[in-house]
């Protein structure tokens, strides 16, 4: 039991001693300075270890956090390292893994989530010549990771290549098919409290994906509507002399979540950036999609003044990483493409939303996945601490949701399987149709 948030302090008891320069999985951090356009708040880098090293897989070498508060920005972007690290971790205990096929697993009467569930890709895809992946069914042989029902407490499978941040290559014998990202990941001192953190993130990013292959021109939050958040912006936003759009995104999963969206009006630095959050509440959801909206634009500034951009790009060609997405949109034309995003003038008062119960972090678990379960949907979680973590007294997990829309990073591989992409909009009464592959955004997401 969980019936206590983690304090700043403990936490940076446990997280500060993961950087060091010599023996840490945080080998270097940063400071990074704050242009005059830039949110008012702080911001860390943080490069990790190389883990080819340590166990012979490869992790996400930067990583960073960004916080209103100084040492809530160091904490990030350790936890960002070392979810990253520890994902990248791959467990060949036949406690946590198993190698074989769908139908193999039935007959050991295993539960599973199977490639109906996941719902990766359409079947045209596949017959792309450059499409990057192999068709999936039940008889493919594949490594399976285990992890839990929430709500259940039920024991399930899914391909472990879904799950760690690792190319299939780095599981002996395994077929291609799919592409783990972070989508889902997060670090936490307690269980629950990463649980929670990465169930926020797949909600959020299913809600952005649906937003954007669906060109959806939603309401705004009307930030005037709540003292907390006019507060907000009037501290960190109104000085950079940006334009902050908070776009709601909540009908898509009827938990808080909001797209930001960043506009620069004044010259064509970094014109455009987004970020994206769900929470307990919609005003908190909306501080940290604004937050990450602001540092994404200070990504894109970056890219832009060092002449990264991608101009006239061949997506197919290349769009293979979140930096690419990013590079795409750091000043070029393509930008005008995501202003049907605020094209919407429509403003929500704060209080039309539900806010879930944060007393605790067991509370707000338990009615979180009693609100999804409702609506039909298993929260499943992964526990992906590797043993040097959780011997520091940190964890990290893998939540996810069946049926929801991760986020993808391949332009030749996009996501687009299913039936939430092509109906969920359609049966909430958004769109007068549903969608057919065809007819679905074409063009390559924003999303760092």
């Amino acid at each position: 039991m969980v019936s206590k948030w983690t304090t700043l302090e403990d936490s940076w008891k446990v997280l500060d001693s993961l950087a060091d320069p010599y023996v840490g999985i945080v080998r270097r951090e940063y400071r990074k300075l704050r242009d005059v356009d830039d949110v008012w708040g702080h911001s860390y880098g943080a490069h990790g270890t190389d883990s080819k090293i340590l166990f012979g897989v490869p992790s996400n070498s930067y990583n960073g956090g960004g916080s209103d508060n100084a040492a809530a920005a160091r904490l990030a972007a350790i936890g960002e390292t070392v979810e990253r690290y520890s994902a990248a971790y791959l467990p060949f205990d036949s406690d946590v893994v198993c190698f074989g096929s769908q139908k193999e697993l039935e007959k050991e009467n295993k539960r599973f989530i199977g490639y109906k569930d996941w719902e990766l890709y359409a079947p045209t895809q596949f017959k792309d010549p450059i499409f990057p992946h192999e068709v999936w069914n039940e008889n493919t042989k594949l490594w399976w990771r285990k992890g839990t029902y929430a709500k259940t407490n039920e024991e399930v499978w899914t391909p472990g290549q879904l799950i760690h941040i690792a190319n299939h290559t780095e599981w002996p014998g395994d077929t291609n098919i799919g592409h783990a990202t972070s989508n889902g990941l997060a670090c936490g001192i307690t269980f629950v409290e990463a649980a929670i953190s990465g169930l926020f993130e797949t909600i959020e990013r299913d809600a952005f994906m649906l937003t954007w292959y669906n060109k959806l021109s939603l309401p705004q939050i009307d930030v005037n509507s709540s003292p907390r958040l006019k507060r907000f912006y009037e501290r960190y936003i109104k000085p950079t002399s940006l334009r902050l759009h908070l776009v709601d995104m909540t009908v898509f999963s009827g938990i808080p979540s909001v797209l930001a969206v960043v506009r620069n009006p004044h010259t064509n630095l970094a014109p455009f950036a987004i970020g994206a959050a769900s929470s307990y509440s919609i005003e908190r959801a909306c501080e940290k999609a604004a937050i990450e909206g602001m540092y994404t634009r200070t990504w894109v500034k970056t890219e832009q003044r060092l002449g990264n951009a991608l101009v006239n790009a061949d997506f197919n060609r290349d769009i293979n990483s979140f930096e690419d997405h990013i590079k795409l949109y750091a000043g070029t034309d393509i930008v005008k493409e995501a202003d049907f995003l605020t094209s919407n003038s429509t403003l929500v008062d704060v209080n039309q939303f539900k806010s879930f119960d944060d007393s605790s972090p067991d509370v707000l678990w338990n009615s979180l996945n009693d609100h999804l379960y409702e609506k039909g949907f298993k929260v499943a979680t992964f526990d992906l601490t590797s043993p040097d973590i959780k011997d520091a007294g940190a964890y990290v997990v893998k939540s996810i949701i069946p049926g929801f829309k991760p986020i993808d990073v391949l332009y030749r591989g996009r996501m687009l399987g299913g039936e939430r992409i092509l109906r969920h909009s359609y049966d909430l009464g958004l769109v007068p149709d549903p969608f057919t592959i065809e007819t679905l955004n074409p063009v390559p997401h924003p999303f760092p």
